[in-house]
């Protein structure tokens, strides 16, 4: 190649290589990402919306989720933990939730339910209804009373003397199961199960 073209061509040569330190400083990688031969890249973590956050169906997965904070507590009395109580409790609250046949008349300060079943459903209903009207006992708007009855139980739910006006119809507005729902103490009560020291006004069983 005749002199004067190698000359421009080495020219050439020493823009573009200046051009790219250049672009490099305006865009530096970011520290610790150097390649060398042989890199590899992990894969990226996957996103919220591809990891499954149940363990399985409901039942399954509330045990589940108790199973991990017991095993995450290193304060965990393992002689005492007692996980078939609590899914037990569960099978109860399936009976009554989807098995009871339930019926309801007003009454004055709330509703009167009576609630029945056949077989294991008619004992879950007893068992569930009395605990919850020992959980709602002085320490919520409503006042639970349970009877037993053939097939089941007779319950009165009330609003406490000299609560608020609307307390009786949000009462009729939930119903029996809304009110079974209703209080905060479900979650800490299955814990307690599982843990084997249920919580006060509760027994290892309900």
């Amino acid at each position: 190649m005749p002199r004067p073209l190698l000359l421009l061509a080495a020219a050439g040569t020493m823009v573009a290589a200046t051009s790219l330190v250049l672009a490099q400083q305006a865009n530096p990688k970011p520290a610790g990402h150097a390649h060398v031969p042989g890199m590899t890249h992990d894969a990226p973590a996957p996103s919220d919306a591809s990891v499954p956050r149940q363990a399985g169906q409901a039942a399954y997965a509330a045990i589940a989720e108790i199973v991990g904070i017991l095993e995450s507590d290193p304060a965990t009395d393992w002689s005492r933990v007692n996980l078939e109580a609590l899914r037990q409790h569960l099978i109860d609250m399936d009976e009554v939730t989807l098995r009871a046949a339930v019926t309801t008349q007003p009454v004055e300060g709330g509703i009167e339910v009576l609630a029945t079943g056949t077989g294991r459903t008619a004992e879950a209903i007893r068992r569930m209804t009395r605990s919850h009207a020992k959980a709602l006992a002085g320490t919520s708007e409503y006042r639970m009373t349970v009877e037993d009855a053939p097939g089941g139980a007779r319950v009165r739910i009330v609003a406490a003397p000299g609560g608020a006006a609307q307390v009786e119809t949000r009462i009729r507005g939930l119903g029996f199961i809304g009110i079974l729902t209703s209080d905060n103490h479900h979650a800490p009560h299955h814990l307690a199960l599982a843990r084997g020291v249920p919580m006060e006004g509760h027994t290892v069983r309900d």
